[in-house]
């Protein structure tokens, strides 16, 4: 496997992507945890159509950075779009969604974005967008307190 930077990447990506087709791109990073994890996730990404409330998608920021986030709601003709690890969200215009997850390769199975149970997710992790902030948290804190226990432990 070779490690290649996004502004190299991408133009093989939307080759691959043009006329329908589909690539695959490991996660990197912690904005989308705990649906995606760098190091177990790998994601398949197609050209989107319309993107819709819910839908990952990969952007491009307007300082070049490739990011990796969900949509929370459409805003006008742009989409607020936030990591599911983060609270504040970011105005993407649709010129800058390059990609939509379509699916998730995770431990050999293949996991589709259409599949009742990633729908369901999306949807209750949307409605708890106002509660982020605690959610997160209480994540936070007992991600800290296993790690404490399990470095205690040895």
């Amino acid at each position: 496997m070779r490690t290649l930077p996004m502004a190299q990447l991408y133009p093989l990506l939307a080759e691959q992507m043009e006329g329908g087709g589909s690539c695959l791109l490991a996660v990197t990073g912690s904005s989308m945890l705990p649906t995606l994890r760098q190091g177990r996730d790998v994601v398949e990404l197609r050209r989107p159509e319309e993107p819709r409330r819910g839908d990952v998608v990969l952007y491009r920021r307007e300082s070049g950075q490739y990011v990796l986030h969900r949509i929370i709601r459409p805003a006008g003709r742009d989409y607020l779009c936030c990591g599911d690890n983060q609270r504040q969200t970011e105005r993407v215009k649709r010129e800058q969604i390059l990609a939509v997850v379509s699916a998730v390769r995770r431990g050999g199975r293949l996991l589709s974005t259409q599949s009742f149970g990633w729908r369901l997710w999306s949807r209750l992790w949307l409605a708890l967008f106002p509660a982020r902030r605690p959610i997160l948290w209480a994540r936070r804190r007992l991600g800290r307190l296993r790690r404490i226990r399990k470095n205690g432990r040895r």
